[in-house]
This record gives C-alpha cells, sequence and structure tokens, in this order.
C-alpha cells in the first residue's frame, strides 16, 4: 500500500507542474486560440488511437507497471527536445507526440490501484493523494513561473517523471489476460438459452470464430463484448467531457485576457484539486446512499451551472472562486465513471476497461472539444461556456439511466466455478 501511495502522489506532482499550463504555453511559444485548439484536438486524436494500445500493451503483454514506466520515458524525452530552439509547427508537433505517451498514465494508475485494493470503494480515498498532490504542485510552481517564465518547465516536468518511473518500477504486476478464453466467455455470458454456458462447452469450430475479433480489436473488442452496457455509459461520459474540456480549454485564455497572471492560471487548478480531496473523502458515502448514477448525474449538473456562470462572470477573481465547486464536482465524475466501468469488466480487463474511459473522455471527447471549442472561443467568446453546459446536462441525463447503482466486482472467467455441459449441447 506504500508503494500504491508513492506512485499516485509522484503521477499528481509531475502533472500539477506541467498540464494546467499547457494552452498559456502555447500562446507563449507562438500560437494563436484556434492553433490551441488544433494542437489540443491533434493530441486528443493521437490519445485517442494510442489509449487502448496501452492497455492492451499492460494487460496483454508488456504487464502494468512496465507500461506506465515506458509512458512517462517517452513524454520525458519529448518534453526535454522542447528546449531546443524550433519552429511553431515544430513546437506543435512534439506536444502532439507527448499525448501518445500521457495517455497511458491515468488509465495504468487507476488499473494498477483497482488490482491492488482490496475495496475498490477505497479507490476514491486513494485518488485523494493525487489530488493534493496537483493542488500544492500547481499553486507553488504557478507562483515560481510569474518569476521565470514558462521555460523551466521543459526541465522540471522530466525531472518529476523520473519519479514516476521510479515509483512504477516497484509496484508488483498480475499475470496477462487470456483473450481467447475471455473472447469465448463473453459468447457463454451473452447467450440465449441455446447457447453454452460455459467457456468449457463452447464448441472448437465456434471458439476460434469468436477469437478472430480479439485479434482485430485485441482486449478492447473483448471487453466490449464481456460488457456491452459499457457502451451507453461510454456515450453519458462523452457528451459530459465535451462541454468540460471545452471550458476548461479555453478557462485560462479567458482569465489572461481579463488581466490574469500565471499564478492566477494556477489557482484555476489548485483550487480545483483541492477541491477534490472533500469530494474523495466523500464519495463512498454518497455512492452508499445515491448510487454511481446519483453522483455522477449531480456531479455533472453542478459543473454545468459553474460553466454557465462563466457566460456572465468578467472578475478573474470571480471565476477563479467558482473553482472549488467544479473541482469537487470533477472529482464526483472521476470516481463514478472509474467504478462504472471497474464494477462492468473482470480483473483481467481492467487496465483496457480504464483506457476505453480515458479514450472516450480525454480521447474522442477532447477532439471534438478543441476543435469545435476553438473556434467557438474565436467567434462567440464566452458564449462557448455556455454551450458546454448545455452537454454536460444532457451527458448527466444519459448517465443516469446508464451507470450501475452500487459498486461490485465482477469475476474474472476463471474465478467462476464450471457448470456441466447439458447433453443437448454436447450433441450439438
Amino acid at each position: 500500500m506504500r508503494n500504491l501511495r508513492l506512485l499516485v502522489i509522484a503521477f499528481g506532482v509531475a502533472v500539477g507542474s506541467f498540464y494546467p499550463f499547457i494552452a498559456v504555453i502555447l500562446v507563449g511559444r507562438g500560437f494563436s486560440a484556434i492553433g490551441v485548439g488544433i494542437v489540443g484536438a491533434l493530441g486528443a486524436l493521437t490519445f485517442t488511437i494510442a489509449v487502448p494500445a496501452w492497455g492492451h500493451l499492460a494487460d496483454v503483454r508488456l504487464g502494468r507497471p512496465r507500461t506506465l514506466v515506458t509512458c512517462a520515458l517517452g513524454a520525458a524525452l519529448i518534453v526535454l527536445a522542447m528546449n531546443l530552439a524550433l519552429p511553431i509547427p515544430a513546437i506543435g508537433a512534439l506536444f502532439v507526440f507527448v499525448w501518445i505517451f500521457q495517455s497511458g498514465f491515468q488509465p495504468l494508475i487507476d488499473a494498477i490501484s483497482l488490482s491492488s485494493l482490496s475495496d475498490r470503494r477505497d479507490y476514491a480515498r486513494l485518488r485523494l493523494l493525487t489530488s493534493l498532490a496537483v493542488a500544492i504542485v500547481s499553486i507553488s510552481v504557478g507562483f515560481v513561473y510569474d518569476v521565470t517564465g514558462y521555460g523551466i518547465v521543459y526541465v522540471l516536468y522530466p525531472a518529476l517523471l523520473v519519479g514516476l518511473m521510479v515509483a512504477a518500477w516497484r509496484m508488483p504486476d498480475i499475470g496477462r489476460a487470456d483473450l481467447h478464453r475471455l473472447a469465448s466467455h463473453a459468447d457463454g455470458t451473452r447467450a440465449g438459452p441455446d447457447r453454452p454456458d460455459t467457456v468449457a462447452a463452447v464448441r472448437p469450430g465456434r471458439a476460434r470464430r469468436l477469437a478472430r475479433p480479439t485479434w482485430r480489436f485485441g482486449s478492447v473488442g473483448v471487453a466490449l463484448r464481456l460488457a456491452p452496457g459499457l457502451v451507453v455509459v461510454l456515450a453519458a461520459v462523452f457528451l459530459v467531457h465535451v462541454g468540460m474540456i471545452a471550458g476548461a480549454a479555453f478557462l485560462p485564455l479567458r482569465l489572461v485576457a481579463l488581466g490574469g497572471s500565471p499564478s492566477d492560471v494556477a489557482l484555476l487548478t489548485g483550487l480545483g484539486a483541492a477541491a477534490e480531496i472533500p469530494m474523495l473523502l466523500a464519495a463512498g458515502w454518497i455512492v452508499a446512499r445515491l448510487g454511481l448514477r446519483g453522483l455522477f448525474a449531480g456531479s455533472a449538473l453542478v459543473y454545468a451551472a459553474c460553466l454557465a456562470s462563466y457566460v456572465i462572470l468578467d472578475a478573474p477573481g470571480l471565476i477563479v472562486a467558482t473553482r472549488p465547486l467544479t473541482g469537487a464536482a470533477f472529482a464526483g465524475l472521476i470516481v463514478s465513471a472509474v467504478l462504472a466501468t471497474s464494477t462492468l469488466l473482470p480483473r483481467d480487463l481492467q487496465a483496457t476497461g480504464q483506457a476505453l474511459y480515458q479514450l472516450i473522455a480525454f480521447g474522442v471527447a477532447s477532439v471534438v472539444a478543441n476543435i469545435l471549442g476553438g473556434i467557438a472561443f474565436t467567434l462567440v467568446g464566452s458564449a462557448l461556456f455556455g454551450v458546454g453546459a448545455v452537454f454536460v446536462v444532457v451527458g448527466a441525463a444519459v448517465g443516469w439511466f446508464a451507470l450501475p447503482v452500487g459498486v461490485t466486482a465482477r469475476p474474472a472467467p476463471s474465478e467462476v466455478a464450471p457448470q456441466p455441459a447439458s447433453p443437448a449441447t454436447i450433441a450439438s
């Protein structure tokens, strides 16, 4: 447990030094608001492509700790290269490539955490250590950047990623997923009364046909076949995150346009991350009373209200003052989505499941949010935040019907006692 705590803290320390400042760093390197949106969209597109690959590698090939080390090393090397005096297109390309490796951070850490915890409801209390680290570090480095400018980040972030690599390397690994067995189990669990009940009862020819999609879509295809309800959950996640990311990506630019400083930008993230902590502490209590869907929908509605307020707020201090509410809401959305995904999938596919969540939330949704958000922010300014609020409200409604109510771990196929095949099945 000590190593697990060090891992989530190391992640928060690294992320807090870099991620909140990406938009203003790009503007400082010569990008316009539309340019920031294009870089963000391209980064999200590569994120979308890369994150399921990291999940497959972690569950099937390399293991979760080694895959996480690979991601951190790649991101560190690319950010170090940003120290060079490069033209704007090259800088944009490097930021896009950073997203490829950063895409693996959160899903792999969540998968490691969920596999290590005896009770998955303890995830929220573990996750608060990341929020605490982000809050402290982002506020601290914001005041440092007031003095030094943003140039130091190209050395600081890689140095902090070394700590993440060391923490990941110390984590124990679990066995690899057998995709053939899981694919066959998916057919059995989704079958009608005329289908076999267990993996052992599937005829060899049918088992081979079932396994073919495994090689086309890897562990992602098997996960979606095991949990078809996950598709609707991911649809709710997509809608909420389109609105949230469109707002969050361009709020720093709005703040700077109103006269905000780097420390004000840091406070946007720092106060939000600090506010995540009490919500993470209360998440288990809320889930016990309102269920995962109640936590998800309620958090989304609070976030939507804050987004709507940015349409009319025109003072940096007032905008920053809303961040405790958005931080708490963001924490509630994370916990409910992560636990819903974890509940729907077996232990063997946790990295893949969390990768799917990240793919939709911060990949596909981010592509849409950055492209449309960059255009909308340029054309209509603060009205962008009102449009984002509408997306979040619709996502809350979908999530209310889609998410499971409670947190019950689904057993892996290997943990299910086999049942003998019926004579009719054997004869077929």
